[in-house]
């Protein structure tokens, strides 16, 4: 394995998909096959740093994205099916020169890359979910205004951006340098003081109405490359035997699935990226391993 003393520096910038828009990537180069980082609802590629600095020092090539009206990629077309976010991280591999990357994501971004994966088997190497993939909104809110209600974010309009910093900071003590920084850039800064959230709430809503209308489980048996999930041990009562029930689900569903619970918080990759890079390093020589079976 090649191994380097400082991964390479990350690279900026935007890359226009055929469609017509553009997504804004996170880059480090590398010799070695690349992984494909895809962040959850209403975060943004950055919390992906410490987990591509990990890879690029085992000489991967790296790509975060920024997903549709998230982050740095500008805002969203009104589009926020799984048609269209798949369709964006296929033509974006293809546009990248991204020759069957690893696909990574995490939470909403979990179900994003298994629904990818079954949509476009022959693009990917394999598919690693972070504490997502198996989210079911349908089975745990009876109506889409019910999922809607329990998930919509909390207005931060009356709150000063100091207030902001200072709450997002306790969420995040004693985790990794960058960890403040990378929370605080899901947030637009307004000119006047203001912060809100990067994604619309028009977006977040359509975002979480498509997940309450579809099975997350229903196309896992088209995935044909090796599937790990990362689920984070927490919680107590009926949302945890949810999430179990959920993890073993999807285990049983796909083809080459296998599970490893973590500790930590929902943004285990930002909180530890050092173990979730391990668990993706691993998860790329069982798909070279399984590729030359």
């Amino acid at each position: 394995m090649t191994t380097v003393s400082t991964p390479p520096p990350l690279h900026e910038h935007h890359v226009p998909l055929p469609a017509g828009h553009e997504l804004s990537v996170r880059e480090r180069a590398g010799d070695r096959p690349a992984f494909l980082l895809v962040h959850g609802l209403s975060s943004n590629a950055r919390l992906w740093d410490g987990v591509s600095a990990v890879l690029a020092a085992a000489g991967h090539r790296v790509v975060a994205v920024d997903q549709r009206g998230h982050g740095r990629s500008g805002p969203a077309d009104g589009d926020m099916s799984y048609d269209a976010v798949a369709a964006d991280l296929q033509a974006l591999r293809g546009v990248m020169g991204l020759d069957r990357p690893v696909l990574v994501g995490q939470s909403w971004g979990g179900n994003v890359v298994l629904e990818t994966a079954a949509r476009y088997p022959e693009g990917f190497a394999a598919v690693a979910a972070v504490d997502g993939g198996f989210i079911a909104l349908g089975a745990a809110h009876p109506t889409a205004d019910e999922a809607w209600a329990a998930l919509r974010p909390p207005p931060l309009a009356d709150l000063a951006p100091g207030e902001v910093r200072q709450m997002i900071a306790r969420s995040v003590e004693g985790w990794p340098a960058g960890a403040l920084d990378a929370q605080m850039a899901n947030l637009h800064h307004h000119p006047e003081g203001r912060v809100e959230p990067r994604l619309s709430l028009d977006a977040h809503e359509a975002i979480v109405r498509v997940m309450w209308a579809t099975d997350p489980f229903a196309r896992m048996g088209e995935v044909t490359v090796p599937a790990l999930l990362l689920p984070v041990n927490g919680g107590e009562g009926e949302w945890a035997a949810r999430k179990a029930a959920g993890v073993e689900e999807a285990v049983r569903r796909l083809p080459h699935g296998r599970a490893v619970w973590l500790d930590g918080a929902h943004d285990v990759h930002l909180q530890r990226p050092d173990v979730v890079a391990d668990h993706l390093l691993a998860l790329h020589d069982r798909a070279g391993r399984s590729g030359s079976e």
